[in-house]
């Protein structure tokens, strides 16, 4: 039984221009060769590197930032910093001296979502190759904005290579047929255009709760946008060649409604399954997944139990691992400039993501013999709070419970004594949109609070295209996370055949930059990309 489809459509009529927007940033910034001469150098497989002795309270973030590098570049030559830096500990970074031009090489700026492959492609040569001339890239993702060396093939002059290549990477005033007939038709929405080099089809299901069949009221506008994001991306697939046969089923939110859909209406031969949104759906879906052998995509949990066991499955809201592991990286980076606070209430539930991860934290810290405070919050002892505050410190707050409402009184007596002694909690991101008062706080997110002015430009005018209707203004954007994810799983995901990959490539999106790793050797992937906010 195939279900009724989201309909928000209109034909879309694109132009086979392409928009180039160059945005120019300045920034002030001393070059990694200036300082080069203060440090000791050492080679480290085949590249030189400077040997730095980390001082207190940098982490990687600040001496990235200061060698004008990334921390992935940093851990990449550190393996024995894995766990994080330590005052005192050596760490290698890379020195990139310009050369003169003797070799016969040209330079290629990495741009947005390229590849090895299709670099290698633009040039005509291996990626062996490749690799052989940019050792500083080995083992790890490439990076928009860095400099490779692409080598000339021999007899060739670098300036007839980089001409071709210009030649070669220009857009065909032809393009790929740019006139859609209908973005949605009948049943099954069908993106079934050859035009491509290579033709491929694709075939994907979203498993959502539509509510279609309820009051208008009770429908979840969140999916309807996160769809509409995700067909927009689809329809930019189209555009490059690819096909398309999707599959859409409104599941609701029951458990006999999801096994309805998989047992009866759910085609064998499905690429990816998106969704379903409700935790007693995914456990269902996932044994569907992994008997089935489909990929598929969870896109608002950040916890499902058995994606240590389920290599079918992609998460993308990094769990509570990724968090805890991106704070304990926050402390060791402030130091011993810091003092610890865990503010409790009594009675909370062991099931609350916050008394979780702040039972997590305290093993780590006591396993680091790091110290902290613990504070327990009465509404009748507001006075003692101040007890537990160290005024010659910054004091970093955790509370044990995500319910902001249950600690109204006390966020508002720390908001009133972080007049007189320096603070900071630690919020969750559902936190971020309330009115209560609170003191200075900080959070994590895998959600951009800006967004890139070209990629969103692109999009914005792609959507009002497709459809006669704006997504809603809030952050996070629905739509951008259906738009990135699809974005990601058509160009890195879906064209991987092979069972099994350690993982995917770091890419760049609107809202959410990703990249997928396997949790463990039969398990499935996890997003681990979390951004730090103050």
């Amino acid at each position: 039984m195939q279900e009724q489809l989201v309909h928000h459509t209109q034909k879309a009529h694109h132009s086979a221009c392409l928009l180039f927007i160059t945005i120019f940033f300045f920034f002030q910034f001393y070059s990694l060769s200036a300082q080069v001469p203060s440090y000791p150098i050492k080679m480290v497989d085949g590249v030189e590197c400077i040997v730095y002795k980390v001082k207190p309270a940098e982490g990687f973030y600040r001496i990235s930032k200061n060698f004008n590098t990334t921390e992935d570049i940093i851990r990449a030559y550190n393996p024995h910093a894995a766990d994080g830096l330590k005052a005192g500990m050596e760490i290698y970074i890379p020195v990139h001296k310009e050369k003169p031009e003797e070799k016969n090489y040209i330079e290629h700026v990495v741009e947005r979502q390229q590849t090895l492959y299709r670099i290698s492609k633009i040039y005509d040569i291996t990626q062996e190759e490749l690799l052989a001339a940019n050792p500083q890239i080995t083992g790890r993702a490439i990076q928009t904005g860095e400099v490779l060396r692409i080598p000339g093939k021999r007899g060739d002059k670098v300036e007839e290579v980089a001409e071709e290549v210009k030649k070669d990477t220009e857009p065909s005033e032809k393009g790929i047929q740019q006139q859609v007939d209908e973005i949605f038709s009948g049943q099954d929405l069908k993106v079934d255009r050859l035009a491509t080099r290579k033709p491929q089809n694709v075939k994907i299901a979203f498993l959502l709760p539509f509510l279609l069949d309820q009051s208008q009221d009770a429908v979840d506008r969140r999916f309807i946008e996160f769809y509409a994001g995700a067909l927009a991306a689809i329809d930019q697939g189209k555009q490059e060649g690819i096909s398309f046969n999707i599959y859409t089923f409104d599941t609701e939110k029951s458990d006999i409604k999801i096994m309805e859909v998989l047992k009866d209406s759910l085609p064998w031969n499905i690429d990816l399954i998106i969704g379903p949104a409700y935790s007693n759906q995914i456990s269902i879906v996932s044994d569907y997944a992994r008997n089935n052998k489909i990929k598929t995509l969870i896109p608002f949990s950040s916890r499902i139990y058995d994606i240590e066991s389920n290599p079918y499955i992609y998460q993308f809201n990094p769990g509570q691992e990724i968090e805890l592991q991106k704070i304990l990286e926050i402390l060791r980076t402030e130091g011993a400039q810091n003092h610890i606070v865990f503010a409790e209430l009594p009675q909370v539930s062991a099931n609350d993501d916050g008394s979780t991860l702040t039972n997590m934290l305290k093993h780590h810290l006591n396993a680091s013999e790091t110290p902290y405070k613990t504070i327990q919050l009465y509404p009748d002892s507001l006075e003692y709070l101040w007890n537990g505050l160290d005024p010659w410190k910054e004091n970093i707050i955790f509370f044990n419970t995500t319910r902001i409402n249950s600690l109204n009184v006390y966020l508002r007596e720390f908001n009133r004594l972080s007049a007189f002694v320096n603070m900071k909690i630690y919020e969750p991101y559902s936190w971020r949109n309330s009115k209560l008062e609170k003191p200075h706080s900080f959070y994590l997110s895998a959600f951009k609070n800006e967004f890139p002015n070209e990629q969103y430009d692109h999009y914005t005018s792609s959507f009002a295209d497709l459809f006669d209707w704006s997504p809603s203004g809030g952050l996070p954007r629905y739509d951008l996370l259906g738009y990135d994810l699809l974005s990601y799983f058509i160009k890195y995901v879906l064209p991987k055949n092979e069972a099994q990959v350690d993982y995917y490539p770091f890419s760049e999106g609107i809202q959410s930059d990703m990249q997928y790793e396997k949790v463990s050797p039969r398990g499935g992937y996890l997003n681990r990309l979390l951004i730090h906010y103050e």
